[in-house]
């Protein structure tokens, strides 16, 4: 190697190095100008309100069927052919009224034999009796004789009860709801004849979910019930009582709620809505969900984004309790999962005609 090649390889030598600085350098340089950009992004846009003052209700809605509760199925209590029923679906009735004969030719038949029978055997022991107490019988025949008129008696007695059945009586007053038999119909004491209910006593069932029930036991006689009719007709309601268990197949248990004030208007099978109020707070500040993004709160502090974490003390359906300390602060309701602690944000409030941060 000559002289002028040596002093060429002793500064290529200190090229490397220097190149090496002078990227570095560069690249620095370029991201700090990226962080500075980012610097100087422009705010985030969000919406933002205050708590809103006013009655908090936390409720329950289901849907139920209405019944009577005096409602009866009526079943003939002998079997026949139903040759007369003398009311119509719709027709109101009163206790013992009749309402159905069963053809009773076979049941007065009966009682005439058994009503012979019954004056045979009362005529021999009344005889064998005046014989027994003058000593002019014994004892076995006596016994025998009463115990035959003890048998006829009871007999006459059954005949005279199923020729009685035959005339089929309301149980209840009522209104006729459903005719099961029509006249011509084998009527038996396993084939229903009408069903009657009291219009004047309606109720409706409700199955309630078993994470309810504390809450219904503990306020079972001040507990604010509404109940919309198919109409849309609105009623009160009362509860009369809760089932003592839950059922394991549905976890549900039964409440019965009594319809007070007027409901002329409905009928049993009607489906109606029933609205339980759970829990109230009067005059509370609360925030619709849309603010809450998990258990994370975010509020304007100065033009940027703060969290906080934060479980509410109690909700309604869409909104949620929050403390009177922050009855002044905005709250953000949209766009707060686009920001991070600290991030500056603009609220949209004003250009919506709302108020501004």
């Amino acid at each position: 190697m000559n002289k002028r090649q040596f002093s060429i390889a002793r500064h290529a030598r200190w090229l490397v190095p220097v190149a090496l600085i002078s990227g570095a350098l560069a690249f620095k340089s370029f991201v700090d100008s990226k962080v500075a950009i980012a610097e100087e992004a422009p705010p985030i846009p969000v919406r933002t309100m205050k708590p809103v003052r006013g009655d908090l209700v936390r409720t329950l809605a289901l849907n139920a069927h209405v019944e009577s509760e005096s409602m009866v199925t009526v079943l003939p209590l002998v079997s026949g052919i139903l040759q007369e029923l003398y009311v119509e679906v719709g027709e109101p009735v009163r206790k013992d009224q009749v309402i159905a004969r069963i053809d009773a030719s076979r049941f007065t038949l009966q009682l005439q034999q058994a009503e012979a029978a019954y004056l045979s055997a009362k005529s021999s022991y009344e005889r064998i009796g005046q014989l027994y107490r003058s000593g002019a019988t014994t004892q076995q025949n006596y016994d025998q004789a009463k115990a035959q008129y003890d048998a006829y008696a009871s007999q006459y007695e059954l005949a005279r009860l199923q020729l009685d059945y035959a005339s089929v009586k309301s149980p209840v007053n009522g209104v006729i709801l459903v005719k099961h038999l029509s006249v011509g119909s084998i009527a038996a004491p396993e084939r229903p004849l009408v069903t009657i209910g009291d219009l004047g006593n309606l109720v409706v069932r409700a199955k309630i979910p078993e994470r309810h029930y504390r809450a219904f036991t503990a306020a079972r006689t001040t507990m604010p019930i509404s109940i919309v009719g198919p109409a849309g007709d609105r009623y009160r309601g009362a509860i009369i009582s809760i089932a003592p268990f839950v059922s394991a197949e549905t976890k549900n248990f039964e409440t019965v709620i009594a319809i007070e004030g007027g409901s002329e208007a409905l009928r049993p099978g009607m489906f109606v809505e029933l609205e339980f109020e759970l829990e109230r707070w009067d005059g509370a500040l609360s925030l619709p969900f849309s603010a809450l993004s998990g258990s994370t709160l975010w509020y304007l502090d100065g033009g940027v984004a703060r969290s906080m974490q934060f479980t509410p003390a109690g909700q309604s359906g869409d909104d949620f309790l929050v403390p009177e300390e922050y009855a002044d602060r905005e709250f953000l309701v949209e766009g707060q999962y686009f920001v991070r602690d600290g991030s500056p944000v603009k609220s949209l409030n004003a250009a919506d005609g709302g108020t501004t941060p």
